[in-house]
């Protein structure tokens, strides 16, 4: 049925995770790197912020970044992974820091950016929809896997303080997060994913 952020998505993961690859070849930091070419306060301040309250600074490897703009809002994630002993990845922890201008009620802001990024999840490590001799195999949710509790990781989301005007909240939270997602992954493992959905078993 409906869904969040629409062209937004699509358009962000491929922009930022292009970002990240200019970034690399540049040899510099990718948040830095993004800083440099941000020409508004606003992003720059979002910036600011998203590296104080990830440890941006103090990280080691499996941390990825992106910064998305949509619906009036620019939404930046950091997101943290590692790899486990049984070889698998783990997603440990997502910061998000949300400027929407103006608003009422932190707490709408922040289930709408959580709820986003558990969607964001789905739809970038497990919702698939396959075809067998024409016919849609997922034909409800016993064949449509969703992200369970156990999938989601800790989030951390922030509100920026401005009196701009008020953007939306509802969709933006969702577009960094594949993004982010995959350049954590190619921060952690040098392999750049560029097809989603995929599988987070595989890598």
């Amino acid at each position: 049925l409906w869904w969040r952020s629409v062209y937004a998505s699509t358009n962000g993961f491929a922009y930022e995770s292009f970002m990240d690859e200019l970034a690399i070849a540049a040899g510099k930091d990718p948040l830095v790197f993004r800083k440099q070419y941000a020409k508004e306060e606003r992003c720059q301040q979002l910036i600011n912020k998203l590296e104080e309250v990830s440890g941006w600074k103090n990280r080691k490897k499996g941390y990825g970044v992106a910064i998305t703009e949509c619906f009036g809002t620019t939404v930046g994630q950091v997101v943290k992974i590692s790899r486990q002993a049984d070889g698998k990845i783990k997603i440990d922890q997502v910061w998000a820091v949300i400027d929407c201008g103006w608003y009422v009620n932190p707490d709408t802001i922040k289930a709408q950016v959580e709820g986003s990024i558990v969607m964001a999840l789905g739809a970038a490590t497990i919702h698939e929809i396959t075809f067998d001799n024409g016919m849609v195999v997922q034909k409800n949710f016993y064949a449509y896997n969703m992200p369970r509790i156990s999938d989601v990781p800790p989030v951390e989301v922030h509100i920026m303080e401005n009196s701009a005007d008020a953007g939306g909240v509802g969709e933006p939270g969702l577009p960094p997060f594949a993004p982010a997602l995959t350049n954590a992954i190619y921060d952690l493992t040098g392999k750049r994913i560029r097809k989603l959905p995929f599988s987070m078993a595989a890598i």
